[in-house]
């Protein structure tokens, strides 16, 4: 047999592979959409499964970190398909996404009308002529648009929608407008959602999602039986809290990466040239700071700029480079050391 009879041979048996890998995903499918039918969570989507899928790779010689990204592709996959059947059960809503236009609200609008409600966009940019007043009938509201224009909004709506409509921002601070949210909740259903992901992922299965209580319990059970049942990692914390939260989980994170790539920039060497010399974590550290440097610079100045507690967070980051440079340059290892070993005891690992 020459070489092209045995390459057709080889090509065509990993077809017959490929069409036999995806019969068995669409077979855990049909088996996540009937554990969705029956009502129960699947227990199988966890660290557990990605433990599997590791050892699954290391067994057949495949990289881990494609392993991990094939478990989490199924695993998605698998959990919209349970939460598809799970909600042909329930109550279809009629939900207004205001700022439905922008990228956090397509996200929001894709991820509802995935779950089977009505969802109606109601933004300028849309074209549709629609404004505040359309959404009076609507069962939920959500609001998306930017952090300096939500209590207007709030407003808006609280003069045209039904006493038991939910109403609920996605905005990444609350504190510019946190006194209108717990003032409304207290007399009818409002609540504040922070998603913790961008609009680019496909899917929020495994996905942190904060619901901030303002003062209306009702309203944070319906918000969170909103997003239940599609992955999602739900924690419920009292709205003052979050800013403060958010001071390190974002705005550290941030201005961490953004400090990195300044400092590259400035050292007058070009990136290309670190890159060609990288190392494991500079190429992780370089994946992160990327991603950070393509987002829009107006929301992450927003996000530095309007947190309250945002001076105590910087405090803290010089402090901290402070400690580390002093302990780098010292010439007893011991005060370096010791910061590795505090860090390693506080991160638990």
């Amino acid at each position: 047999m020459d070489n092209e009879e045995t390459t057709g041979r080889l090509l065509s048996e990993m077809r017959r592979i490929d069409d036999k890998i995806m019969s068995l995903v669409g077979e855990r499918l049909r088996i996540s959409s009937e554990i969705g039918l029956i009502g129960e969570e699947c227990p199988d989507t966890g660290f557990s499964v990605l433990e599997r899928f590791r050892a699954l790779g290391d067994m057949v010689g495949m990289n881990r970190t494609a392993a991990e990204e094939l478990c989490r592709i199924i695993t998605e996959q698998s959990s919209a398909a349970e939460s598809l059947s799970k909600h042909k059960e329930q109550t279809k809503k009629n939900i207004a996404v205001v700022g439905g236009s922008g990228q956090m609200g397509k996200a929001i609008v894709r991820l509802f009308r995935e779950m089977g409600h009505e969802v109606t966009v109601i933004d300028p940019a849309a074209g549709n002529g629609l404004t505040t007043e359309d959404a009076k009938d609507s069962d939920a509201v959500a609001i998306a648009v930017p952090i300096s224009s939500v209590s207007k909004i709030l407003e808006e709506l609280d003069a045209v929608c039904r006493e038991d409509t939910l109403i609920f921002d996605i905005s990444s601070l609350k504190t510019p407008f946190v006194e209108n949210l717990k003032k409304l909740a207290k007399r009818r259903k409002v609540c504040s959602v922070h998603p913790m992901f961008g609009p680019s992922v496909r899917s929020i299965h495994g996905r942190n999602l904060i619901v901030c209580d303002c003062g209306s319990e009702a309203a944070v059970n319906q918000a969170k039986g909103l997003f239940d049942g599609r992955g999602a990692e739900i924690k419920i914390i009292p709205v003052d809290k979050h800013d403060e939260y958010m001071s390190y989980v974002l705005g550290l994170s941030h201005i961490v990466n953004i400090v990195f790539f300044t400092v590259l920039r400035n050292s007058g060497i070009p990136f290309e040239e670190f890159r060609s010399l990288s190392s494991t974590t500079f190429d992780k550290m370089t994946d992160t700071f990327m991603s950070v440097a393509l987002e829009d610079p107006s929301l992450y100045y927003e996000i530095q700029n309007l947190n309250m507690n945002r001076d105590r967070m910087l405090r803290e980051l010089d402090e901290g480079i402070r400690q580390v440079s002093e302990a780098a340059a010292s010439d007893d290892a011991k005060a370096f050391e010791e910061l590795m070993l505090e860090g390693k005891e506080y991160l638990k690992v």
